[in-house]
């Protein structure tokens, strides 16, 4: 049995409500008058559960209750550790227990919940780094590159690209002389000339 001793915490309403000072190691919850913390409601069992401290713990255990015992929404079908944070549920009656833990498993809880809390903080960076929201500065910035060259490289079409070159000699394309036209003023004097020899006298 643990030690007795003068305060083991409060069990506090949540919700607001009288708080109810925890004076022993083990308490039985319920609707009886002989219950240790008396919650006179009629869907709370007459032993509805049992809260014990175990190594500096406090833990909940269900006493058979017709509603059940929660541990921050969650039915419990075995012992469940509580910590400060935790919301018991007796029924549909919330609770937390204000109080210090102590002991081996304090330390080891508080441990996690550090851990937890660098696990987010990691994430959460990881998160605005892949978004380009992270404000840390000083870290130095993340210069993107190309996993990969450019698989093609565009070029202007022709008909983009002013030319100021002018088109060498040997590119311009050389036209054929045109034909001279024939005279009909020559054909006229071949045949005077012929006319002229057929009737020349012998």
């Amino acid at each position: 049995m643990p030690p007795l001793r003068d305060d083991y915490g409060t069990l506090l309403p949540v919700g607001g409500g009288d708080p109810i000072r925890l004076v022993k190691p083990e308490l039985v919850i319920g609707r009886r008058p002989g219950c240790d913390v008396r919650l006179d409601f009629e869907n709370v069992s007459g032993k509805h559960a049992y809260l014990t401290i175990i190594n500096g713990i406090w833990h909940v255990r269900d006493g058979g209750s017709t509603n059940g015992t929660s541990v921050n929404g969650a039915r419990l079908n075995s012992p469940h550790a509580i910590m400060p944070d935790d919301e018991v549920g007796f029924a549909d009656h919330l609770f937390t227990i204000d109080y210090v833990p102590s002991g081996p498993e304090a330390l080891l809880a508080r441990h996690k919940v550090l851990d937890d809390d660098i696990i987010d903080e990691r994430k959460r960076h990881s998160l605005m780094e892949l978004a380009g929201l992270d404000t840390d500065t000083d870290r130095p910035a993340r210069i993107v590159r190309p996993k990969t060259a450019p698989t093609t490289i565009e070029r202007a079409s022709a008909d983009e690209v002013d030319f100021d070159d002018e088109v060498p000699e040997h590119f311009k394309s050389k036209t054929s002389p045109k034909p001279k036209k024939k005279n009909d003023d020559d054909d006229d004097d071949f045949l005077k000339l012929i006319e002229e020899e057929v009737v020349k006298p012998s």
